[in-house]
């Protein structure tokens, strides 16, 4: 990245950076977000996150590095808001947005997710500079088996999603997966769709060393039970049912202990109560640990504690959780699905399962925990599969992409 430095808008309506990923309505979408933003700012680009001020506390911009600032618009109460109510505030962000960008400009905004689209578009057009989207989840029909899980958020999504990705000058999509969905699903044109890969901090999610390793080999000599960690926002879309189900059904003498990390959104206290019950209906009340939200040290560290990682989510665009698992040389047990076939490569690194069979996952579970070389070999191929990632190299290729975009704005019609 040696030539002058761009000036990016980050368009993040629904949720903010500064949000902890597990929480609220974060989740991967604030992790890739924040550090490709963090990486094209130390490449020396301007960067700016537009986001709804949801409470009375952060300050109207919240500098977080060189180069790299969240700003905060008002646009509906100075609250959260379950996820599905914020089309309601769609108008007002544009409105702010695009006020916003006439008194500071910007060269392009890409938008992230589809409410952050819509806003953004009147906004780009009437500044007169590109728009480029990510749309990190795509709204499934209800006869796909994406729709599993899924909870229809607003009624205006599908229709709003089609107009973004056959509007915008470029759709970002994070794995071959997302962009073949963008195509089929929204009409997207193939000329104007291409794929950012994701990448992972190496450094941070990183196998444990002699004296961690040790530790945990001393907690199995003492009769300490395998851990099995499973991490996300809790919403249905994530599987966490599936994940107490799985487990319940390895016989009480070999089960493992789930760790589940995350909380729930907004609108999302009657799926908790409903894991709770599964829990004690299955008497694994001493055998599963509720974690709560962790910020990444303290996730990367549960990662390590971790014999395995389970991704049951009934769609990824491409399942970060399981690259930066990867990246700690934990094996991952993932849905057979979307995203999660580039991010796990099955039988190398991990074990992709089909369905909604409990049984199914217990035996891939199962396997890997009655095979410890075969863990450990599985763990050593996937820590080699993320470092071949990283965050550099993604914003390497968005850069790209944006300097492509610019130079098609002022090449002649």
């Amino acid at each position: 990245m040696t030539s002058a430095g761009l000036d990016i808008g980050f368009v993040m309506l629904h949720t903010s950076p500064l949000d902890v990923p597990g929480t609220k309505d974060a989740g991967g979408m604030n992790v890739v977000v924040k550090a490709q933003a963090e990486a094209l700012a130390r490449a020396g680009h301007r960067v700016r996150i537009f986001t709804r001020r949801s409470s009375e506390e952060p300050a109207e911009r919240v500098g977080l590095a060189p180069n790299l600032e969240v700003v905060h618009l008002a646009a509906g109460p100075a609250r959260l808001l379950a996820k599905g109510d914020h089309e309601g505030v769609v108008a007002e962000f544009a409105e702010a947005l695009a006020a916003e960008i006439a008194r500071d400009p910007a060269q392009l905004l890409h938008a992230e997710h589809w409410f952050s689209g819509i806003a953004a578009l009147p906004a780009a057009e009437s500044a007169g500079i590109p728009l480029v989207v990510s749309f990190h989840s795509i709204a499934a029909d209800e006869d796909s088996p994406l729709g599993d899980g899924e909870r229809p958020e607003s009624p205006g999504r599908r229709a709003g999603e089609r107009l973004i990705a056959q509007a915008a000058d470029l759709v970002i999509a994070v794995s071959e997966a997302e962009r073949l969905t963008i195509l089929d699903r929204l009409g997207g044109d193939p000329a104007r769709v291409c794929v950012v890969p994701l990448g992972v901090d190496t450094k941070l999610f990183r196998p444990c060393e002699t004296r961690e390793c040790d530790e945990r080999r001393d907690w199995f000599a003492h009769g300490g039970r395998p851990e099995v960690l499973v991490v996300g926002r809790l919403h249905p879309l994530k599987g966490f049912d599936l994940a107490i189900e799985a487990v319940a059904a390895i016989p009480s003498e070999r089960r493992p202990v789930l760790r589940i990390v995350g909380s729930p959104p907004p609108d999302g206290d009657d799926y908790v109560e409903g894991l709770h019950d599964a829990i004690a209906r299955h008497r694994m009340i001493t055998t599963v640990a509720f974690e709560g939200a962790l910020r990444r040290g303290e996730l990367a560290k549960r990662f390590q504690e971790s014999t395995l990682v389970l991704v049951p989510s009934h769609s990824e665009t491409f399942g970060l959780v399981a690259l930066e698992a990867a990246a700690t040389g934990v094996p991952v047990v993932a849905r057979n699905a979307g995203g999660l076939r580039e991010a796990v490569v099955d039988g190398e690194t991990g074990i992709l399962v089909s369905g909604d069979d409990p049984a199914a996952w217990a035996a891939a579970i199962e396997r890997l925990l009655q095979d410890p070389e075969l863990a450990e070999r599985m763990g050593a191929a996937a820590r080699q599969h993320a470092l071949a990632m990283s965050w550099e190299a993604s914003a390497a290729c968005l850069e790209d992409a944006y300097r492509a975009v610019l130079t098609q704005r002022m090449a002649p019609a």
